[in-house]
């Protein structure tokens, strides 16, 4: 009898010793998660007083080395004990900018760890007082760059300002991402598209166990992290992971987001050939894909980096990039992504917040214009007269024609757009208007005209609010020269409460007008996230009205507001006549084509510059007077 009641106590033990040991990670210690992988154990952090769970470096797919290299991305499996993840994920492979050493403003872009091809994994923070609502963050760099574990983008400060859990993703950059060799290959174009789809299924079946609700997902993101938000919306495996999303300066109907499949292909092939992976030439069948794939894999990552960077360099347009999603595949998009906009078949069932930054084009010109006369000397104030960009007229001249072979070469459009854009700047002195000019023709053509011109698209079509605004405060923070404003990237400080965790990077004499105003740009992002309006104030966008909430410092300093209507529209309306009297295959195929006249004489093909009739270019010209 009494080895009876010792094996029913012994039972009764074990029944409930799992139960205890799952309620010991959760509760009794708060830096042990349980999911249905295995235990993570995270690190605290704390801001303002208050203490936040951070998770650093979770995988969330297996490693993308030897022959998963260029492939579509695993879900990690689950793992015995416990998995430290108490330091940031490592950086995807890309080039570093050395450009300007140490100065901050590239500095601060530069990755600020390892270099990994193991490198698919996230960073939670979990504050201590959640709702459950969860933002998941994907960060930009035109899929040739970027790090989710950059400084300017630690999630605890809005994780707590806000309540909610902050999800940073990684995914694969450059040719580790975007190879291409045909959708039935083993690199079938959109890797790290899918890698980011592969973290959101992750996020919806595990950020439960943190507490999170993945019935209130928003995605947010910049730049190429915008135009991959936006590309979400049209791959129907990524449906069911989200309910928002966030876009900053970038949609991924921007002219460098994507790539038909024969550019892509054509670059896959010339990097191969720098790799002595194969002698084919381009525009040809495919021979022995597996042979191409194997040789590859068989390099290191660092001379596969270097080779595509040349491949970058052979590109004379200014923001192109060589590797980047393939507009149409059969993973991702799963059909054609041009096909997918005019049917308008893309997830309706959602809310959406974005905008642009009113300089949107200034970061760009030390970087690919420098030739005509946009050069910076880090060394050097940035206020030094050599570094504000005081060009002439035949450097203006010079500027614009940089950008024709987007417009088939015309002068007549090169004429018609110096002649608008000169007229814009509100300086008196010449140098400073042909300068502004410039600028403001960059982030017109390659951001802030595909913003206005998606939002347009998708507040005809989505089934809840629209809400578009217009950043226009420059952070005191700013160490590029001040004639640069407000520029592309330079909101991302904000929302991500940079003055109250490093307020030592700001004037003092304004340190409490850039805390509010973050304070301010983190309460509209949170409530947006909720399903809320960001602000009673802020006008629902259409494309009649096409209303737009300003963001500067008057939403602090004044306590109002001010609404702009129709954003840089009469330009955006002269680029896009201008636009459509090119042909129009010229800009998916012939554009990059014609950038590799070696490779292309060589496979017999002649790719010529279309004409513009002079009658359309006469009435663009007469659309700018």
């Amino acid at each position: 009898m009494s080895n009876l009641v010792e094996l029913t106590r012994v039972a009764i033990v074990l029944w409930f010793l799992p139960r205890s040991l799952s309620r010991n990670v959760h509760h009794g210690d708060h830096l042990a998660v349980r999911t249905s992988l295995g235990v993570l154990r995270g690190v605290e952090q704390t801001y303002n007083g208050r203490r936040i769970r951070a998770f650093l470096g979770v995988p969330y797919a297996k490693k993308p080395t030897g022959s998963r290299r260029f492939s579509l991305p695993e879900m990690v499996g689950p793992w015995e004990g416990e998995m430290l993840v108490q330091e940031p994920s490592n950086t995807c492979y890309y080039t570093i900018d050395t450009m300007f050493p140490q100065f901050p403003g590239a500095e601060m872009w530069n990755p600020p760890n390892e270099l990994s091809e193991d490198c698919l994994s996230l960073n939670i923070w979990v504050p201590e007082d959640h709702d459950g609502n969860v933002m998941v963050w994907i960060f930009g760099g035109g899929f040739v760059s970027g790090s989710p574990s950059l400084d300017l983008y630690d999630g605890r400060v809005l994780a707590v300002e806000q309540r909610s859990i902050i999800v940073n993703i990684n995914y694969r950059l450059g040719s580790f991402g975007f190879l291409y060799f045909g959708g039935q290959s083993l690199a079938p174009g959109n890797m790290g598209l899918m890698d980011q789809q592969l973290a959101f299924k992750w996020v919806h079946h595990h950020i439960g166990s943190f507490g999170g609700d993945r019935r209130k997902v928003t995605l947010f993101g910049e730049s190429a992290g915008g135009a991959s938000v936006t590309s979400h919306l049209f791959a129907p495996g990524s449906a069911d992971y989200f309910q928002r999303i966030i876009i900053n300066s970038g949609a991924i109907i921007n002219n460098w987001a994507t790539k038909s499949k024969d550019v892509m292909l054509d670059m896959s092939l010339i990097l191969a050939k720098r790799l002595n992976c194969t002698n084919q030439s381009i525009h040809r069948p495919l021979d022995d894909v597996q042979y191409i794939l194997d040789c590859m894999r068989g390099l290191t990552a660092h001379a596969i980096l270097r080779e595509a960077d040349m491949v970058a360099d052979a590109l004379s347009l200014p923001l192109t990039f060589p590797f980047v999603p393939v507009d149409d595949d059969e993973n991702f998009f799963k059909g054609s992504l041009i096909d997918k906009i005019k049917n308008r078949d893309f997830k309706k069932d959602l809310s959406v917040l974005l905008g642009t930054m009113k300089d949107e084009g200034t970061y760009w010109l030390p970087y690919y214009l420098s030739r005509f006369g946009f050069n910076f000397n880090h060394t050097l104030s940035s206020e030094d007269r050599h570094n504000q960009a005081l060009i002439s007229e035949s450097q203006y001249r010079d500027s614009f024609e940089a950008f024709l072979p987007y417009f088939g070469g015309s002068q007549l459009v090169r004429h018609a757009l110096m002649h608008a854009y000169e007229r814009l700047s509100e300086s008196e002195k010449k140098p400073e208007r042909l300068r502004d000019g410039v600028a403001r023709f960059v982030g017109d053509y390659f951001f802030t005209c595909s913003i206005i011109e998606f939002a347009d698209f998708i507040s005809d079509n989505v089934f809840d609010a629209v809400f578009m605004y217009y950043f226009t405060r420059r952070a005191t923070s700013n160490p590029w020269p001040k004639w640069m404003g407000a520029m592309h990237g330079y909101e991302i400080e904000y929302f991500f409460g940079l003055p109250k965790r490093l307020p030592h990077l700001y004037n003092q004499e304004q340190l409490r007008i850039e805390q509010s105003f973050s304070k301010k740009i983190m309460d509209y992002w949170g409530e947006f996230s909720r399903g809320n309006p960001p602000a009673s104030y802020w006008p629902k966008y259409n494309r009649i009205t096409r209303k737009a909430l300003v963001l500067s410092e008057e939403l602090v300093t004044e306590n109002s507001h001010h609404i702009n209507v129709d954003v840089h529209g009469k330009q955006c309306r002269l680029i896009k006549e201008a636009e459509q009297a090119v042909r129009k295959d010229f800009y998916t195929d012939d554009l990059y084509k014609a950038q590799f006249q070696e490779e292309t004489s060589k496979s017999g093909s002649n790719y010529n510059l279309p004409a513009i009739p002079l009658v359309v270019l006469l009435m663009i010209l007469q659309s700018t007077l």
